[in-house]
């Protein structure tokens, strides 16, 4: 039996378009100039993940910078005390942001832009994803009593962004949730406090709903040090009939050991295993994936359970590529021939 497949949401950025892509998130490009820039990068990634087979692919994800490290600039009510670094590297090299005000994104936060820029392209896109509360607000993730006061401005945001991909048609909206996945493994808020702050994002959308819970990752460095999965089961089951599909990151060890903690995923949800690990340098065996499918299958079932890699891969450089695409192929290869 195949095995499904899809992606978390970024796809690498081609050499023939890094320079340009950095000047447009430099603001360097005119609108039609970075109009025509996004488009000309989502074609060639549609053009790659459908060739690899994907039972999903995104548009690439190429208008976001560093995955979230644009969001400031598309709110107001915040501002800036400390640019982000010439050349991130590390969590410390982020933008940091003070909250002066009232969170909003008048002009939405441009997941929804981006999705009727690239749903006419060849071959389309079949899945978008929006950065949830903590995600957008990720400059001021210092300041956790002041964005505990922004829930309900950041809810409306992040609902609002779904709602339009689900009215502009996306068959698969997914919310990317890394920093409730380590909160919660951190100990810092609950599963049930995560769960009740992720339902309301997905209010009025009816499209196929997927969440996206990692450890966070920056050029291969995780957010937490507490590598876990099996706290996020409880996460799910308050979400049961909420959330369709849970993408998620179980490629350590320590995560495999945890799978038989999923056989309480609530029956109406399936489980996209994340078992290929973007961050690292070197290819999974496609008979160690094979092995790693067949263990997830035998907790979820077949039925329920999709492959993807642990997180998206926007935070590459076009170096990267070829070990990049070896790992995807041999995803593929494992998933086709189980």
């Amino acid at each position: 039996m195949a095995i499904q497949t899809t992606v978390v949401g970024s796809w690498w950025p081609y050499p023939e378009d890094e320079v340009d892509l950095a000047r447009y998130h430099a603001g360097k490009l005119s609108a039609a100039e970075g109009e025509a820039v996004l488009k000309r990068a989502a074609t060639r990634a549609i053009a790659e993940q459908r060739s690899l087979g994907l039972t999903e692919w995104t548009g690439g994800e190429y208008y976001t910078d560093n995955f979230i490290m644009h969001m400031h600039a598309c709110l107001t009510g915040i501002e800036v005390d400390r640019p982000q670094a010439e050349d991130p590297f590390d969590y410390d090299d982020n933008a940091h942001a003070r909250i002066p005000g009232k969170l909003k994104a008048p002009h939405g936060l441009g997941y929804a832009d981006a999705y009727r820029r690239e749903k006419n392209l060849p071959g389309g896109v079949n899945k978008a994803a929006v950065a949830a509360l903590y995600e957008v607000a990720v400059s001021a993730l210092d300041q956790l009593p002041e964005l505990q006061k922004q829930h309900g401005n950041l809810t409306a945001i992040v609902n609002r962004e779904l709602r339009a991909l689900d009215a502009d048609g996306c068959p698969n909206v997914q919310l990317d949730a890394p920093f409730f996945g380590v909160l919660v493994n951190v100990g810092a808020m609950t599963a049930k406090q995560a769960a009740d702050l992720i339902a309301p994002c997905f209010e009025g959308v009816h499209a196929k709903k997927s969440l996206h819970l990692c450890n966070g990752n920056l050029k291969g460095r995780p957010a937490s040090g507490v590598l876990r999965c099996a706290p996020w089961v409880e996460i799910l089951q308050h979400l049961d009939g909420v959330i369709d599909i849970a993408v998620l990151e179980v490629k350590y060890y320590n995560q495999w050991n945890e799978r038989e903690a999923f056989k309480q995923l609530p029956k109406s949800m399936s489980l996209a295993a994340g078992i290929v690990d973007e961050g690292s340098y070197y290819p999974e065996p496609v008979k160690k994936l094979k092995e790693r499918i067949a263990g997830w299958a035998r907790v979820v079932g077949e039925e329920r359970l999709w492959v993807s890699p642990s997180c998206g891969f926007g935070r590459h450089t076009a170096h990267d590529i070829p070990v990049l695409r070896a790992k995807m192929e041999n995803m593929m290869e494992a998933a086709r021939t189980l």
